[in-house]
Order: structure tokens, then C-alpha cells, then sequence
């Protein structure tokens, strides 16, 4: 099989630059048309993690959903869009979360309807499933002839970079998403292989990655906006996630969803393994993006997280001062680790995954990940 990654130079948002872009990076595989035939209903998906402006770099920039949106109108295809954010999700507060990422006037300007995932649901199967063979998803997803995913280079707490099969995630409907972060516990390898059971179960025919502007730090909602200046695709969501994380200076086999991928053979194992299309590797030159606090000991093996939790686990913290007692945090915390005390909520660390689903949540940016004494030491002395 042959693994292609394409890369296109896109230095800023402008929605006409950004189109231009979309083409060129589209072109090395084929564009548009090798992937949606006339007809086809298409379901464009971004990532929609919560209600940010585009300017925070936390969701896929609207102007190139823009691009996606007509891109797959011109080859014929029926596009619509859709994604589940985290938590409890309502028609009312999805309309909202439309207006305030920019994609409203988008759908407006392309005449493009947007699916409320958390509405009409149905169940998928994935018969080669490590930790789920089911899956309760929206209807869209299963409905639709093809899905073309829009993903957004990021750092993540969990799972050290967040890109194509991490977008898949949002198939889920959001407030169902903690059950299935609870049965994969802190186990970073374990919840990759969710992920890739998802992505096995309905894999996009095209993924494409927003990274004009990336996110390094306490990714995917509390880091830092990067430039990078680029879009990348590729038909296959692990080798786009292979590619993204040495673009960030990351060994791209720490990311757990692209060493499972390799494991199962869906992903490269080494950079050689993928053709790199458009622009060289060489040209783009990987940069040294800062790793979320949560990762100095992502690789402790599962059953030594509960003893090293004390000592060297980064955990949240909430800081009250910030917090609006809207108790997101705690209607969306997988194992019930967060109370709410007289409105204000609690977190019962002995309870914790280090999931962080709270800190992504959180729309007031009330949630800090510490690092205990120990771990601050060992960075000190350069041991990370």
C-alpha cells in the first residue's frame, strides 16, 4: 500500500488564499474528484471541540471549512457539516457554537446545512474492535456516502498530538463521550486503540489538517496559537497523524494513536514509509512545538500510573477565582471525580483519570494542570 501525504503552503486565513491552498494540496492525490463522486452526500467534519473564536486556534479555522464546503460542491458531491462537542449538547447551544467559531456565515454564504450529531443517533459496528465492537454515533456519520475530515494540528494532553483520528471522536455524541473515556481509564494506549476502532468503523475517504495556525502547550483548548503555515492531506488519517507530529518536532511513534496504528498496520512506522507530496519535508522544516504539562511521563507503563500519581502525574486544579459554577466540569467528568460543594466544584484527585476532559471543557480557562514537586525537579535536572 502506498502511504501519501500532501503539503501546500497556506501563510494565512484569507478565505481566497486558503481556497487556493485547499487545490494545491488536493492535487499530488488527485484532487477533489478522487475522492467524492457526483451525488455523493458528503459530511464534512471538523473539529468543533468547544465554543472558541477562530483566533484561539482551538478549532478548524472557518475559512477552510470554506474550502472543503466548496471544493466538494464543485466535484458534485451534497455536502453537509457536522460535529458532537464535549458535554451536553443542545440545537440552541449548537447554533451558538456555530456563530461564535465563524462557521455560521460559511453555511449561510455556501448554502450548506450544519447536522446536529446529538439528535438522530444510531449504532456502527467495528468487527476488528480491541475495546469496542459498537459504537452509538450520529446518523449523519452513517448516512453518508463519504466523510471528508477537517482536523486541526494541536498538542493534547492525553495523547501528546490530537489530528485525523482524534477528529473521529466527535462522531460520538457528546455527553456520551465520558463513558467511553471512563473504560479506557489514564491508559493512553488503550483509549488510541478506541479511537482506532472508531476510525476502522467509518473511516474518512479524505482527511485534510488545518495548520495555518497550530496549537503548542496545554493543547487542545488551554495552549498556545502557533504559526506554521500549512495544510496538509492524505487519505489516510494515521499517516496524516504520523506526518503532523514530526512536524512538530514530536518522535511521532510517542503519539498513541499513530504507534497503535503502526502495531495494526494501518500507520508508517518510520517517515520513509510515506511518500511526502507537494512540498518536501525538507522545505517545511519540523519545528520544536512545547509539549503539554501532562506528558513528561506519558511513557509509564498503565499499571504504575495509580503509584506514580502522587509524585509525578500532572492533575487538575481548578481555580476558583475563574470559575463560573456552570458545572460543565462535573456533568462531563467520566469517573464523577468532580463535586459540586455549594456550587463551587471539587476534585476528588484519588478519583481522577488524568483524562482532562474538565480543562478541555472548561469555558472559562478556570482549570490548570499542575505538576507535583517530584516532576518539577526532574524536568529542572533535564531528565525529560
Amino acid at each position: 500500500m502506498t502511504r501519501r501525504v500532501s503539503i501546500a503552503r497556506c501563510r494565512d486565513y484569507d478565505p481566497e488564499r486558503v481556497m487556493a491552498a485547499f487545490l494545491e494540496v488536493l492535487a499530488p492525490l488527485g484532487g477533489i474528484s478522487a475522492f467524492i463522486r457526483p451525488g455523493d452526500r458528503v459530511l464534512v467534519k471538523p473539529n468543533l471541540l468547544t465554543s472558541r473564536s477562530p483566533g484561539e486556534a482551538v478549532t478548524t479555522h472557518p475559512s477552510v471549512v470554506r474550502a472543503a464546503l466548496i471544493a466538494v460542491r464543485d466535484a458534485g458531491g451534497e455536502p453537509v457539516l457536522g460535529d458532537s462537542p464535549g458535554g451536553r449538547n443542545t440545537p440552541e447551544n449548537y447554533r451558538s457554537l456555530l456563530r461564535r467559531t465563524g462557521l455560521l456565515p460559511v453555511l449561510e454564504e455556501c448554502g450548506v446545512d450544519a447536522v446536529f450529531f446529538d439528535g438522530d443517533t444510531t449504532e456502527i459496528a467495528s468487527p476488528a474492535g480491541r475495546v469496542y465492537r459498537r459504537f452509538h454515533v450520529s446518523s449523519a456519520v452513517a448516512r453518508a456516502d463519504a466523510i471528508v475530515s477537517i482536523s486541526k494540528l494541536k498538542t493534547h494532553q492525553l495523547t501528546l498530538a490530537t489530528g485525523a483520528v482524534k477528529n473521529c471522536y466527535g462522531y460520538i455524541p457528546g455527553i456520551e463521550k465520558a463513558g467511553y473515556h471512563l473504560r479506557t481509564g489514564p491508559d493512553r494506549r488503550r483509549f488510541a486503540d478506541l479511537l482506532l476502532d472508531l476510525y476502522e468503523a467509518r473511516p474518512p475517504v479524505l482527511s485534510v489538517m488545518d495548520a495555518v495556525v497550530g496549537m503548542e502547550g496545554n493543547g487542545p483548548s488551554n495552549g498556545t496559537p502557533r504559526e506554521v503555515g500549512l495544510l496538509l492531506a492524505s487519505p489516510s488519517a494515521p499517516d496524516l497523524d504520523f506526518v503532523e507530529a514530526y512536524l512538530m518536532g514530536f518522535d511521532p511513534l510517542e503519539v498513541p494513536t499513530v504507534s497503535e496504528a503502526a502495531r495494526r498496520g494501518l500507520g508508517p512506522r518510520a517517515l520513509d514509509e510515506i511518500e511526502v507530496l507537494g512540498l518536501s519535508i525538507e522545505e517545511v522544516r519540523p519545528q520544536a512545538f512545547r509539549r503539554p504539562a501532562s506528558h513528561l511521563f506519558a511513557r509509564v507503563p498503565a499499571p504504575l500510573v495509580s503509584a506514580l500519581n502522587r509524585f509525578v502525574l500532572a492533575r487538575p486544579r481548578i481555580l476558583v477565582d475563574r470559575c463560573r459554577r456552570c458545572g460543565i466540569c462535573s456533568e462531563n467528568c467520566p469517573p464523577g471525580a468532580i463535586e459540586l460543594v455549594k456550587g463551587a466544584p471539587r476534585i476528588r484527585q484519588e478519583a481522577c483519570i488524568r483524562c482532562y476532559c474538565c480543562q478541555e471543557l472548561c469555558p472559562a480557562d478556570a482549570i490548570v494542570i499542575d505538576r507535583p514537586l517530584l516532576r518539577r525537579l526532574v524536568e529542572m535536572s533535564g531528565a525529560a
